[in-house]
């Protein structure tokens, strides 16, 4: 029985992925155009190999390895992907040259492209024998502990003998060979491998990659935090406006009423002068009275219609016209005084308005 093993522990917060996928006959090209990108080989174009360095001190491990893949070396001119399970080193060697020239063919810089191989995109087993259908043929696959030990790849589905062979060279005992290939399982590619390439150029454009993707989110966090600071602001802002507001009304309350009530009185004034318009007559006739000469000057005749005023004043003297109307304009409740036509000199007829 096959188990999967979760992927939870590869999984990041990655950007999109522009991925293109490299056959035996022909490279097929993303429709996408924006992405890291990703240049899959499909399982003829590479070999697999494992490499025990148990026996290897730590720090040596990585000198260790390049000896052994510069006498392993699959390929005139090879290049590699490496990953680490413990003190095994996982090694997919392809040929240099011809994927160099497809990624060129492509017009993508090789320094910007991160290399693939298919099976460390497929969904990982932890302790499994099986048959995996690839892109192109199959692939046995021998997993123990999270970990690929052995792969083969037949390009049809491989015979019973040529599956009894992998299995033996797998050092799998005759007790637990399985006697005929299972059904192959059908695979899809992850977005990201399930094992990371460690102290390599893929490894630190993954690291550099994460680094971007986290100076990304900050970059977007700082704008959020800068309105949301802006906004705390404003709302303290508002509610001490609010409450000065209330202050001042609280203390504008006492005008605002004083205030409304005059109004009413002068609304209540006006009404009452409404009725009455004119000053009394009493009043009128003691301005008049005020501005008469000082020669036992009297009024003789007072006629009041309507707010206009005829008068007759006479006096043991001859009065001057001119200067009557003069101090009777003066007196400030009348206008447009103006003389009658008379020919008594000791006595004049006045007509005027009323204020």
């Amino acid at each position: 029985m096959c188990y999967t093993l979760g992927l939870t522990k590869y999984m990041f917060f990655r950007l999109p992925v522009r991925r293109f996928l490299q056959s035996t006959e022909k490279t097929e090209t993303p429709q996408n155009r924006f992405g890291v990108l990703q240049w899959i080989l499909t399982r003829p174009m590479y070999r697999f190999q494992i490499f025990n360095l148990t026996q290897v001190p730590a720090r040596n491990r990585a000198q260790a390895l390049s000896l052994e893949l510069a006498q392993w070396t699959p390929f005139a001119s090879s290049d590699y992907y490496v990953g680490w399970h413990g003190q095994h080193a996982l090694v997919w060697g392809w040929d240099a040259d011809k994927v160099q020239q497809a990624i060129a063919a492509q017009g993508l810089k090789p320094q910007r492209v991160q290399i693939l191989p298919e099976s460390v995109l497929q969904t990982p087993l932890q302790d499994c024998l099986c048959l995996t259908r690839c892109r192109e043929g199959f692939e046995g696959q021998l997993w123990r502990e999270g970990q690929l030990e052995r792969s083969r790849w037949w390009p049809q589905s491989p015979t019973t003998d040529e599956w009894l062979m992998f299995q033996r060279d797998a050092g799998i005992p005759p007790s637990e060979q399985q006697s005929q290939p299972p059904a192959p399982r059908a695979t899809t590619l992850n977005s990201q491998p399930w094992v990371n390439e460690i102290g390599s150029a893929g490894d630190q454009k993954m690291q550099l990659e994460r680094l971007l993707i986290a100076l990304g989110i900050l970059l977007l966090l700082l704008p959020t935090f800068w309105y949301g600071f802006s906004f705390y602001k404003i709302q303290r802002s508002t509610a001490q406006l609010h409450d000065q507001l209330a202050q001042l009304q609280g203390k504008a309350e006492p005008i605002m009423l004083a205030r409304s009530q005059a109004l009413d009185y002068l609304a209540r004034i006006n009404a009452l002068r409404a009725i009455a318009p004119y000053p009394e007559q009493l009043t009128l006739m003691a301005k008049i009275a005020q501005v008469l000469p000082q020669d036992k000057s009297y009024i003789k005749d007072w006629d009041f219609q309507s707010g206009q005023l005829k008068i007759t004043i006479t006096s043991t003297s001859d009065i001057s016209t001119t200067s009557l109307i003069g101090v009777l304009q003066q007196a400030g409740s009348f206008r447009d005084v103006k003389a009658l036509p008379g020919r008594d000199p000791k006595s004049v007829t006045l007509q005027m308005d009323v204020n």
